[in-house]
């Protein structure tokens, strides 16, 4: 039994499940604010996520621009430990768990979920991040909770957001367009602003019922961009995510497809990654290769 299931089992007491609602779909994103990073529909009918950020690009020619970058990825191990304060922003529609007022059991599962991943409990590699929760609020607004368009967005944000770059800023919703949630990238902390942070839906947290996708790794995977890792897929068979020791592959992979080998380099596809599309229960690491890249960009984008 996993960590997550563990977590998911003690916690069934005392946690009120609610049924699944399928999510609506919303129009686009005004391009006018960000430029979307759209990623493809899963089995399930719903997106992964979403990278927001004006030149997301930019981090693939940041990282070609400095190539000691990947032997460092490939060869530094990492030391010591920083903590990452996190806010949770719970926004909710009333004061139901179906109406996003999410029960506080849900958040102290998320965080334990976090740690394990990011201290390499899981089973992966131990990327020297750690995560304490500095404070959690709770805003009731109908439109917020609903939350599609980027107007939305920056409302919310603009009224919750703490700390600067350095301070994880979680936000708990009900995303439109079939999403399960969304982050910019480290590179684009400074520029964005307010903007900066991670939002995820309500139902993806321990304790949610969101089925494969319940059991907290939405969050793991968007605070993975947040601190600027690609998804393992976005370069395809031609690098990956341009971290060496992760393979590459040429398309996302959804559910647990044990064996799928999409390109003809080493490696069979790194469907137990954390920035992979598989579901939450497939997915339990990250490279020693990925967790350097993460404290690089904690150094250049994020570090106070």
């Amino acid at each position: 039994m996993s960590f997550k299931r563990i977590l998911l089992a003690a916690a069934a007491a005392s946690v009120l499940v609610v049924g699944f609602v399928p999510m609506a779909h919303a129009a686009k994103l005004d391009a006018s604010v960000c430029i979307v990073r759209h990623d493809r529909l899963g089995p399930e009918g719903r997106l992964r996520d979403l990278v927001r950020a004006p030149q997301v690009d930019q981090l693939q020619r940041w990282i070609k621009a400095h190539p000691k970058l990947a032997a460092e990825a490939a060869a530094r191990p990492v030391t010591g430990t920083v903590t990452v304060d996190v806010w949770i922003h719970v926004i909710r529609k009333d004061l139901t768990v179906d109406g996003g007022n999410i029960p506080d059991q849900w958040i102290t599962n998320q965080m334990q979920v976090l740690n394990a991943s990011y201290t390499g409990t899981t089973g992966g590699a131990t990327t020297g991040f750690a995560f304490r929760l500095a404070g959690v609020t709770r805003t009731t607004n109908k439109s917020w909770f609903n939350l599609t368009g980027s107007g939305k967005d920056k409302a919310m944000k603009t009224a919750l957001k703490v700390g600067g770059p350095e301070t994880l800023n979680i936000y708990t919703a009900k995303l439109g367009q079939n999403l399960l949630g969304y982050a910019y990238l480290a590179q684009d902390a400074a520029s964005v602003g307010v903007l900066d942070g991670v939002v995820v839906h309500y139902q993806s947290l321990p304790g949610g019922n969101f089925a494969i996708y319940s059991e907290g790794d939405t969050a793991t995977h968007e605070v993975g961009h947040w601190f600027n890792l690609l998804h393992t897929f976005d370069g395809g068979c031609n690098g990956g995510d341009l971290v060496a020791d992760t393979a590459p592959e040429a398309s996302a992979a959804f559910n647990c497809p044990v064996g799928r080998d999409t390109c003809t380099s080493a490696g069979l596809d790194p469907i137990t990654n954390f920035m992979d599309y598989t579901q939450d229960s497939c997915m339990f690491e990250f490279t020693a290769g990925q967790a350097v890249r993460m404290q690089q960009a904690w150094t250049a984008f994020r570090a106070p």
